[in-house]
């Protein structure tokens, strides 16, 4: 499993929303899908209570937690030990959730990759996954908090880790400024698209474009000084 941490920023603004992201569901101020997905191809429901996602079309990878390290934070699961929780989505087994406080830095969050043999007991770098030919990402969720969901690729990723990107501390060429977009949970279980088309990096780091051949995780992470419980269930990808 990948305990190494890194550097997020979340862009946590009143005009960042949740525009263009489907929700099912529902309800005065659902933004509406913007078409209709395609075919679905289900990247893991927990409901095999472990913490590697399904290995299906290429892909394999485990879950994980991660956040900004401050002394007085804390965080459940740990990074070490991730392990789904009780109760998921439509009265299903397992979810995959975190809960915590005290992160004053960048916030904290959970994910997995999507190829990265060594995270499931098996021997082989982790690698980018060829994700070009889906369209969006979906999942349910539900939570206290707006997280922020990213689909990383190698060109952000700094190259100890996997990626293209060299590790910078030249402002405006940093590694890490994820490709992702903004979601408005509620405490009820909820359906989320968000195509691919939609994810925006932040800004602050080094430029690149989004490119879904090269795709290593999918992130989900709450922002600072917040306390934040939230969980997400069966995700999947849409052509």
């Amino acid at each position: 499993m990948r305990t190494d941490l890194w550097r997020f920023l979340i862009m946590v603004t009143s005009s960042a929303g949740a525009a263009g992201i489907g929700c099912a569901g529902g309800g005065a101020g659902d933004p509406g899908p913007d078409a209709a997905p395609g075919p679905v191809d289900l990247i893991d429901d927990l409901e095999d209570g472990d913490d590697a996602i399904s290995e299906a079309n290429g892909r394999m990878g485990g879950w994980y937690t991660f956040n900004d390290e401050t002394a007085a934070g804390t965080q459940i699961p740990p990074a070490a030990s991730f392990a789904p929780t009780t109760g998921g989505a439509g009265g299903s087994a397992f979810a995959a959730g975190t809960s915590g406080t005290g992160f004053t830095v960048w916030g904290a969050g959970m994910g997995f990759d999507l190829n990265n043999p060594s995270a499931v007991g098996q021997t082989g770098p982790r690698a980018a996954y060829d994700a070009s030919r889906y369209q969006s990402v979906a999942f349910k969720a539900r939570g206290n908090v707006p997280i922020q969901v990213s689909v990383e690729i190698v060109g952000v990723t700094p190259t100890d880790r996997g990626g293209t990107c060299v590790p910078s501390t030249t402002m405006g060429d940093e590694c890490d400024d994820l490709h992702g977009t903004l979601v408005d949970l509620t405490p009820e279980w909820k359906d989320y698209t968000i195509p691919f088309a939609r994810l925006r990096q932040g800004g602050w780091g080094r430029a690149v474009p989004f490119a879904a051949t090269d795709a290593t995780a999918v992130l989900f992470q709450a922002d600072k000084d917040l306390t934040f419980d939230f969980a997400v269930d069966d995700i999947r990808f849409y052509e």
